[in-house]
């Protein structure tokens, strides 16, 4: 990655044709000619509606075949804490995203969702005539990932899913994207340039549709309630801002020459891990958004993953002789151990007394989830 924000996000790609979406997209107005009109309406509606029919027959039949045969979902396994979700045909996970019992991923270019109390894996992205994605976000209610028509687009999509209702569309024009996308409630967030060579931080109230402008500038975004968090360069600093824009202020934040592995923002507290490459240099670390004033959570480690926070627990993921430790801390308490991992993470998520993780050996990706120790 670059030291400067200024590059979009990898998003991932895929030979394999998208597939369609969960609900139907409507119908686009203005597209072709209208045919010479027919001598009678009857003829013409009864042709119409057999077309329509024989369309979807085919759709149906087309989907079912390419989620089968084409873009088969993991293999899914119920484990004494939780879930384990395995990747196929060396296909890669990323963008790991945790709410509640609400977790979401990207699998090669397929956005993933899994109800963890039904443990049925649906295929939400991307949409028809897309064939790129970019990471999730989740929140409560809504996810919200970033789709476009090939990896080289100037232009992306925001798509949203509602968990509740099932209903998936598309919410904003993103624009050229600069970062990947976070959510909190209902406001999701993200860097993009709406217009040509002018970056912001911007963003859309998923439920309503209404457009955000929070600063101008590029940046990674987290946001937390009417809270936005940003960091300017792949090595901060960090700078705040209202989700409705005015006035922006630096984070007081003690940081090392390291690159961040991530932030997260919950209430008014930011959370970060920071390493070099040399082993050992890795940090995870804390601040009061308003006030200032770092602590320092975790720090020798290597190959940091994380961390990820949800306001009760920091959850991160270092390097072992072994393998990997998944490790969890409150801001108040002492550090414990939640998982020993045979394989490397990459990822981590937290939620409530839920953990979730991604580790990989060689080009072998899974999902594991399990509880928080009592």
């Amino acid at each position: 990655m670059p030291d400067e924000l200024t590059d979009p996000p990898e998003p991932a790609t895929d030979s394999v044709t998208a597939p369609a979406p969960l609900t139907p997209a409507p119908p686009i107005e203005g597209a072709g000619s209208r045919p010479p009109r027919r001598p009678s309406w009857l003829r013409a509606a009864l042709v119409s509606l057999a077309i329509v029919a024989v369309g979807a027959a085919l759709g149906g039949v087309g989907y079912r075949f390419e989620r089968t045969h084409a873009v088969q979902p993991p293999r899914i396994e119920r484990t004494g804490g939780g879930w384990t979700i395995t990747a196929l045909h060396g296909r890669e996970f990323s963008g790991l995203g945790l709410n509640g019992r609400h977790l979401l991923w990207q699998d090669g270019a397929s956005i993933e969702y899994i109800d963890l109390e039904e443990g049925a894996i649906r295929l939400l992205g991307p949409g028809p005539g897309m064939h790129t994605t970019w990471d999730p976000a989740v929140g409560s209610r809504y996810a919200v990932w970033f789709e476009a028509e090939r990896e080289a687009s100037i232009a992306a999509q925001a798509v949203a899913y509602d968990t509740q209702t099932g209903r998936r569309w598309t919410v904003a024009d993103a624009g050229a994207v600069r970062s990947y996308p976070a959510i909190s409630g209902d406001v999701a967030v993200w860097c993009s340039a709406r217009e040509l060579g002018v970056p912001s931080i911007n963003g859309v109230r998923v439920g309503s549709g209404e457009l955000l402008d929070v600063a101008s500038g590029t940046g990674a975004p987290v946001v937390s309630e009417g809270l936005v968090v940003w960091a300017t360069t792949w090595t901060g600093p960090f700078v705040a801002g209202d989700v409705g824009g005015g006035p922006t202020w630096p984070v007081a934040a003690t940081l090392t020459r390291g690159r961040l592995t991530a932030i997260a923002l919950a209430g008014r507290t930011l959370v970060w891990g920071q390493a070099s490459d040399e082993a050992g240099t890795g940090v995870v670390a804390a601040v009061d958004v308003d006030a200032g004033g770092t602590t320092t959570l975790a720090t020798g480690l290597s190959g940091v993953a994380g961390p990820a926070y949800d306001g009760r627990t920091i959850v991160w993921a270092e390097k072992t002789a072994a393998g990997a430790r998944v490790m969890g801390r409150r801001l108040d308490g002492a550090a414990f151990s939640v998982a020993t991992v045979a394989g490397l993470v990459s990822e981590v998520a937290v939620s409530d007394d839920t953990v979730a993780w991604i580790s990989h050996s060689g080009d072998s990706y899974s999902i594991t989830t399990t509880s928080l120790p009592q």
